[in-house]
């Protein structure tokens, strides 16, 4: 923790920003990391108020990559910006388990605006549409992660239209909550993530044609979910009073 701090603090420096809350994404926050998994560490910040009145176009994301560390930040602007579009990065972001810095307390009402009044249509198909993406890859190539991650957006589909209260990227708390997905494809995942030989090759296709049914099934109710409510006045609010501007 102490070296995913450091980075921070040395990116902080060198760009001339504070962060107001970071976390991990990816494998280490879905819980299926390897140990030869990366950190994928994702955080948002805020630049100097000059910044924004510059003439001149500000970059508005952060990125630092090595072999352990893959880094990225946005800027307030650009994540509140998306918000109001209901992006699904950010709603994972604020449903990660590990978090590195806590979002900063002027900033709470984000966290309640992205996991209570998001549009929870958008979130489906982004979520379908991975889904479909990933299994035809694991259909043309047959490498184990496509399968994994398709399997994962389709629990996390499940749980958008079907869960309104409970909500996670956690695999085994989603396997838990599903009504679709069993513990025995969750262990058939985890070895195949592993790189563990599987002899049961009858439950990969039977897992490759139940997420194929569960997308057809869920693409009916996905019509109709509600849209979202993120009012954009409400996110500007957010902004001002971090760059210190009063509003009207």
């Amino acid at each position: 923790m102490n070296r995913i701090e450091d980075r921070l603090a040395s990116l902080e420096l060198k760009h001339n920003v504070k962060i107001l809350y970071a976390c991990e994404a990816g494998s280490r926050a879905y819980g299926l990391a390897t140990e030869s998994s990366d950190f994928d560490i994702r955080f948002i910040y805020i630049a100097p108020l000059k910044d924004y009145l510059s003439l001149r176009k500000k970059k508005d994301t952060i990125s630092q990559q090595d072999d352990m560390y893959d880094i990225q930040g946005w800027d307030l602007k650009k994540a509140l910006l998306l918000a109001g579009k209901s992006n699904p990065s950010l709603y994972e972001w604020m449903l990660s388990p590990i978090v590195y810095r806590e979002l900063d307390v002027a900033m709470l009402p984000l966290n309640d605006i992205i996991l209570k009044d998001y549009s929870r249509k958008v979130l489906a198909f982004h979520y379908a549409n991975m889904a479909k993406n990933n299994l035809h890859a694991w259909s043309k190539k047959n490498v184990a992660s496509h399968l994994v991650h398709a399997v994962r957006a389709s629990l996390m589909l499940e749980q958008v239209i079907h869960n309104d209260e409970f909500a996670t990227i956690e695999f085994q708390h989603l396997i838990k909550n599903s009504n679709t997905f069993t513990n025995e494809e969750s262990s058939l995942l985890f070895c195949l993530k592993t790189g563990e030989e599987v002899t049961d090759i009858p439950l990969i296709s039977q897992l490759f044609a139940k997420v194929s049914n569960f997308i057809t099934a869920s693409e009916e109710l996905m019509v109709h979910l509600e849209e979202g409510k993120v009012k954009l006045s409400v996110l500007e609010e957010l902004f001002f009073q971090q760059l210190g501007i009063e509003g009207e």
